[in-house]
């Protein structure tokens, strides 16, 4: 599927994306911008809040009441959040040893982590306890979405610390959630490395390996926002939505077992408005095309919006109401924005490239 989506877009905005003519741009003020006042402390954000995770998830399981489920969930969400606001930067620390996908195994049509987590419990691993082996193991045993199987039943109930094998699940979920804070970590602590990826970001150059040019340097970040997009709607609601309201899947949404499907991926807009806003792109727009930053935080909020609007977890909710309509108009909004980023404000800066974010991933 992936590659798919990257030649789609390839082909979308390969001949609507030219370099208007004359002397290159300075793009490196805009660089430092998204670094230093979205990206490191987005991910800072992400490390903190997940570092909330192993509390909450021992008290739990060593004493289980509407206390602790309560502190769990909201560990546990505000960490999918965090994470949502991150997840498009699909470069440099964030894709470094697989360190996504082992935070959130998506997307998994096939149901992978739910075979691979039943099997490793019922040859009794042991070392599914331990933090540091399971950072070794298979992407799809160690992250949020392999502690969503575990805590949460396919009605959204919160049952973990409870019933059958509970000692077992309890010290299996306190290893993922401390291998997330792990990660989490891992991930801030490089982005604030002066001499860590930051470095190549902020030195573009003729001499730079990574990036030759300031140009390059914020396309890779542009295109990181672009394919975030496209995971939005192609990845994460139109699996869900299915052809038509009869045959929405929403347990295809991310993170419905859980009922946070809606948080999450208004989270990941969030992130991406929030990023976009950072570079401050508008004083490098014409008079044509300046109206398109305050347009797209406009399409943003209202997606988000919509999201949040949304009652209860969706895998009970979908048929109620409007929810089908208003998650299918969200998937049109996101269509737009997708359109109008990689198209118009893309073409206003005079930004190209092959938005190549998913291509190999």
């Amino acid at each position: 599927m992936r590659l798919t989506l990257f030649a789609a877009l390839a082909v979308t905005t390969a001949v609507a994306l030219q370099a208007p003519p004359g002397q290159a741009a300075d793009f490196s003020p805009h660089v430092k911008r998204v670094l230093e006042t979205y990206i490191r402390p987005a991910t800072t954000a992400f490390a903190e809040t997940s570092a909330a995770l192993p509390a909450a998830t021992d008290a739990l399981c060593a004493a289980p009441s509407d206390q602790t489920r309560e502190a769990f969930s909201s560990s546990y969400t505000k960490t999918l959040e965090a994470l949502g606001h991150v997840t498009f930067l699909r470069f440099g620390p964030l894709i470094q040893d697989h360190r996504l996908e082992r935070l959130a195994f998506l997307p998994d049509a096939r149901n992978i982590a739910q075979r691979q987590i039943r099997k490793a419990l019922a040859d009794n691993d042991g070392t599914l306890g331990d933090p540091a082996t399971l950072a070794g193991k298979s992407v799809a045993l160690q992250g949020l979405t392999a502690l969503q199987l575990i805590a949460y039943d396919s009605d959204s109930n919160l049952t973990l610390g409870e019933g059958g094998g509970k000692a077992e699940l309890c010290v299996y979920a306190g290893a993922i959630a401390s291998n997330v804070t792990s990660i989490a970590g891992a991930i801030a602590s490089e982005w604030k490395d002066p001499d860590g990826f930051s470095k190549q970001f902020l030195t573009a150059g003729p001499d730079n390996p990574q990036f030759r040019s300031s140009k390059e340097a914020i396309e890779t970040i542009f295109n990181s926002m672009v394919t975030g997009l496209i995971v939005i709607k192609d990845q994460e609601l139109l699996p869900a939505l299915g052809t038509d309201k009869d045959n929405a899947k929403p347990n295809k949404l991310p993170f419905s077992r859980s009922g946070n499907a809606t948080a999450y991926i208004a989270a990941e807009l969030e992130g991406i408005r929030d990023a976009m806003n950072a570079a401050k792109l508008e004083p490098d727009l014409d008079s044509d095309a300046e109206w398109i930053p305050g347009s797209l935080n406009f399409e943003f909020g209202n997606a988000a919006n919509n999201l949040r609007s949304l009652n209860g977890p969706l895998r009970q909710t979908m048929e109620e109401g409007g929810t089908y309509d208003k998650l299918n108009l969200v998937a049109i909004q996101v269509n737009s924005l997708r359109d109008t980023m990689a198209l118009n404000l893309a073409g206003g800066l005079g930004l190209s490239g092959g938005f190549n974010a998913l291509d190999g991933d």
